[in-house]
């Protein structure tokens, strides 16, 4: 994978991220809001009549639709919670799969810059010890032509 072809990954994958994090934090405000907005009227309105016996009734009615909202916001923000969860894990996974690939990468690319300084460091060696060769037999044959 390219260092370009890595970073728009990281960049895609970071959009995704931060997508998922706001959809879910607008999410649970318009839960909040709504079930907020339930409360209100259920607990706001007005009662029908001034008999005790049906102010009490009416009273175990609301609180009844209280708690059944109450039940239903709190199963809804488990199940939302979860599902965020499993979304977060498969994002981070991807974060984690993208890492790797980009170090694999990394590590390929270095490793063959080392062989190739190695190679041509061979090669150099090769080339030096062939010169001191020459170098020595023509320091030998002036010495010997000399004598």
């Amino acid at each position: 994978m390219s260092t370009k072809g890595s970073t728009a990954s990281y960049v895609e994958l970071s959009s995704k991220s931060y997508n998922l994090f706001v959809d879910a934090y607008a999410a649970a405000n318009k839960r909040g809001l709504d079930y907020a907005k339930s409360v209100w009227e259920v607990a706001s309105r007005p009662y029908s009549t001034t008999a005790i016996e049906a102010a009490v009734q009416d009273s175990f009615d609301r609180a009844s639709k209280l708690v059944a909202l109450t039940v239903a916001e709190l199963q809804t923000n488990g199940q939302k919670a979860a599902e965020f969860a499993e979304e977060f894990a498969s994002q981070a996974a991807k974060f984690q799969e993208s890492y790797t690939t980009s170090m694999k990468g990394l590590l390929d690319t270095g490793l063959s810059n080392l062989n190739f300084v190695k190679d041509t460091a061979t090669q150099q060696f090769e080339d030096l010890t062939k010169r001191m060769d020459d170098i020595q037999k023509h320091a030998a044959a002036t010495v010997s032509s000399a004598n």
